[in-house]
């Protein structure tokens, strides 16, 4: 099956595992969505569950296993990788010491997500004892928490404490609706983003699809932007895979 935009993203967010979170039900669905995937263009995906307290128990050694699985049934041309969506808690740079919740594959970046509504006590703190540990981390979605989308003072003090942040596609496409996607777009153009990927969780209403973003970034800001965000800057993940 040949790609219908001849292009080859690599998405780093994505909830394509079943049964593991809220994204996919069934190996057939996240199939679907593998079909999706490809059709699009991507050809490089990191499967990135959520990990949180309460909700989803997931640790790096149920993450691979699930990966692994599902490498044995993957449509030709795509490659899958591992990580996960990691809700901030207390303890996170004990559990990430420790080995308990997985960065991108083995590499120096991990996908982090701040809870509903509040920026945590201490964030700059955590981000240094992140990159202490040799961790980028790598906001997930900013444009759509409600503090982070209004005040870009705090977005510049994370970029200043070493995080990189992750904008989702169908915020830049309206499918969050138009404040969500004022702020993605306000974000590009500030230069408070770094990369787009999908976030995708199933095959209907959230599916794995960049081109469209792709396309809508190309027209606002230009070829050069675009690629940085959507080829360039993942390159750079990918390159430390291990």
């Amino acid at each position: 099956m040949e790609p219908q935009t001849g292009l080859n993203f690599i998405d780093i967010h994505c909830h394509i595992l079943p049964s593991i979170d809220d994204g996919p039900s069934d190996i057939d669905e996240s199939l679907r969505m593998f079909g999706i995937a490809r059709q699009d263009g991507i050809s490089r995906i990191f499967a990135t569950p959520h990990i949180a307290d309460g909700l989803f128990p997931n640790d790096l050694t149920k993450i691979i296993s699930s990966v692994e699985d599902m490498r044995r049934r993957l449509p030709e041309g795509i490659e899958l990788f591992y990580g996960a969506d990691v809700r901030i808690t207390p303890d996170l740079i004990a559990r990430a010491r420790s080995g308990q919740i997985p960065t991108l594959q083995g590499s120096g970046y991990m996908l982090i997500e701040f809870p509903e509504f509040i920026i945590p006590a201490n964030i700059e703190g955590l981000l240094s004892d992140l990159r202490l540990q040799g961790i980028t981390p790598v906001v997930t979605h900013p444009e759509r928490h409600l503090r982070l989308m209004h005040d870009f003072t705090v977005l510049s003090r994370l970029r200043d404490g070493g995080a990189i942040f992750q904008i989702t596609a169908m915020s830049i496409t309206g499918g969050f609706g138009p404040e969500i996607r004022g702020a993605s777009l306000s974000m590009i153009k500030e230069g408070l983003a770094d990369i787009i990927a999908s976030d995708a969780h199933n095959a209907d209403t959230r599916p794995p699809i960049l081109s469209r973003a792709y396309r809508e970034v190309q027209r606002f800001f230009g070829d050069e932007m675009a690629g940085k965000l959507f080829f360039e800057n993942p390159a750079k993940i990918l390159k430390e895979c291990v």
